[in-house]
């Protein structure tokens, strides 16, 4: 899932009361509770219901602040929607333990520091994706789309909440560049999803994700382009025993006027190590009075590398297709159906009996503390 305290999730979500300058004082606090439902038309996905929630403080200071984010949720079900079709929620399953049952788990730790008002550095335990691939209509899966391919790059091989840092500067015009290096590694992608895996940075096989980026917005555009590296041990797919490591480029172009918003996201890997080569995906906000259309398509284009043997079912492209309506019952309630269509899942790796063609309906509730 996208997670983090700059993501789209808390920017809609609003701003608390500005922390006291003390130390002690009570911080500012955002809070959301997130739970779902989802069903396949595939009898042998079985229905499922998933809840998250999530905290974040604050404690703010003149040129500085500090935050935490915490988050929890449910053990995935086996054979359910979220474990079978790994697309088409990325809220679920977002802080498990080893075991894969759900947990709480402190997600962020951060330190932000503003040299002045063009320039900002943050060190710590980050959400580097909050910073890089953030669009003002696809960003947030609890209130936007569900699908894993709306809410993030699935090209770009961000590591999970990572230790690193992250310069921000902003020239004016609404023209910024940013750049991150953290560790390759982070909370989920090491094997026992531990804290004392995730402060081992130098362990053999990992490295460093790094990227950068050129952000130009104004009241209606946002574009942005960049590019990163990922120097982990990545073994090549045709089975080649050299280790490469993998990179690639990606743009964002959004558009906003009036009730109508248009977001593109589109994207490169290197097709020697990354099984997902290319992506392009398109969305589309409507919004009237307390309702909110969405609607989007995704293209998950697989790499001529991913080897299969003779008579195994052979990879290919994944599409997806989502349309949701959300009611605003108030302030802090949110009610949202959902559907999607998905065909070839995970880039057709589910094999018979499965049905390559899937569709799930799904509704969210979302309650904003």
């Amino acid at each position: 899932m996208v997670k983090g305290i700059n993501s789209g999730k808390y920017l809609a979500w609003g701003m608390m009361a500005a922390a006291s300058s003390s130390a002690l004082a009570a911080p500012a606090i955002e809070a959301g509770i997130t739970t779902s439902y989802q069903t396949s038309n595939d009898e042998l996905v079985r229905e499922e219901v998933t809840f998250s929630a999530d905290l974040v403080l604050r404690w703010e200071w003149d040129s500085s602040e500090l935050y935490s984010y915490l988050e929890a949720n449910n053990s995935p079900r086996d054979l359910g929607v979220s474990s079978v079709l790994p697309e088409v929620n990325a809220d679920a399953g977002s802080a498990l333990d080893e075991d894969r049952r759900g947990r709480i788990q402190l997600s962020e730790l951060g330190y932000r520091y503003f040299f002045n008002q063009q320039q900002t550095l943050s060190l710590g335990l980050l959400d580097v994706t909050a910073y890089f691939d953030q669009s003002r209509i696809a960003s947030d899966e609890n209130s936007q789309f569900m699908a894993v391919p709306f809410v993030q790059n699935p090209t770009i091989e961000f590591p999970d909440y990572s230790l690193g840092a992250v310069y921000e500067h902003l020239f004016g015009g609404g023209l910024a560049l940013r750049t991150a290096v953290i560790s390759s590694n982070g909370i989920a992608d090491n094997p026992n999803l531990s804290y004392a895996q995730l402060v081992s940075v130098g362990e053999q096989h990992k490295g460093v994700f790094a990227i950068a980026a050129v952000t130009k917005s104004s009241k209606h555009w946002l574009a942005r382009t960049g590019v990163w590296v990922n120097t982990a041990d990545h073994s090549r797919l045709d089975a080649n025993a050299e280790q490469q490591n993998n990179y690639g480029g990606y743009g964002v172009l959004g558009f906003k006027a009036g009730q109508h918003a248009l977001n593109l996201r589109v994207g490169r890997a290197n097709d020697a190590v990354s099984p997902i080569a290319g992506f392009a995906g398109l969305s589309y906000q409507y919004v009237y009075s307390s309702w909110v259309l969405g609607a989007g398509a995704a293209l998950m284009q697989v790499s001529e590398q991913v080897p299969f043997a003779a008579g195994v079912i052979a990879p290919a492209d994944t599409k997806q297709y989502e349309i949701y309506l959300r009611y605003e019952v108030n302030s802090s309630l949110f009610v949202t159906t959902d559907m999607q269509y998905l065909l070839n899942s995970n880039l057709n790796q589910l094999a018979e009996p499965y049905r390559p063609h899937q569709t799930v309906l799904g509704m969210r509730l979302t309650y904003l503390l």
